[in-house]
């Protein structure tokens, strides 16, 4: 009976041991990630401006009567659980209407696009230029993660847009309260 008890209480503290090394692993494991994600990045205004080169060098491989307006503006949290990393962080978006391209030609100016962004840094996420009531076109730059797209609607209608990668508005993380 005193085997049986000592052995029980030798497997239980194995157990233990185990669980607390398992544990130990796994903090370090996401204090680790943590660290990755609290590195400084560009603040919102910088993310800002990034975007809107971005757009502004789209365009200008496009025909020159082409013109952005009605200008959207958001910055949206990136709380989203397919978003690895700490809270706090925030996407800067920017989307204009892209007007002064006669809409017969849409499919050219997908394809400038498509032929710009994949000889400049940019890889493909999706390319839907067959559809064509409404095409989309989505890429990422391989250098600082800004995707941009181009979409039309189904009246044949352009609009562009930028969102930056995640980034701390102030550029760091706040500091956390006690």
């Amino acid at each position: 009976m005193i085997h049986v008890t000592r052995v029980r209480r030798q497997l239980v503290l194995a157990c233990v041991a185990v669980l607390a090394l398992c544990g130990l692993l796994t903090a370090c494991g996401f204090a680790e990630l943590d660290r990755r994600f609290m590195k400084p990045t560009m603040t919102e205004e910088q993310a800002a401006q990034r975007a809107e080169e971005h757009i502004r060098r789209a365009v200008s491989v496009l025909p020159p009567t082409a013109r952005l307006e009605n200008p959207f503006f958001n910055t949206m949290p990136c709380a989203d659980a397919t978003v690895p990393g700490p809270e706090g962080r925030v996407s800067v978006a920017r989307t204009y209407w892209l007007r002064g391209l006669p809409k017969e030609n849409n499919r050219a100016y997908f394809d400038t696009l498509y032929e710009f962004w994949t000889r400049n840094g940019y890889r493909v996420l999706s390319d839907d230029r067959a559809n064509r009531e409404s095409m989309y076109l989505w890429v990422e730059h391989t250098g600082d993660s800004f995707r941009l797209s181009i979409q039309s609607n189904d009246y044949g209608d352009l609009s562009i847009g930028a969102d930056s990668p995640c980034i701390w508005p102030k550029g760091t993380p706040e500091p956390e309260e006690p």
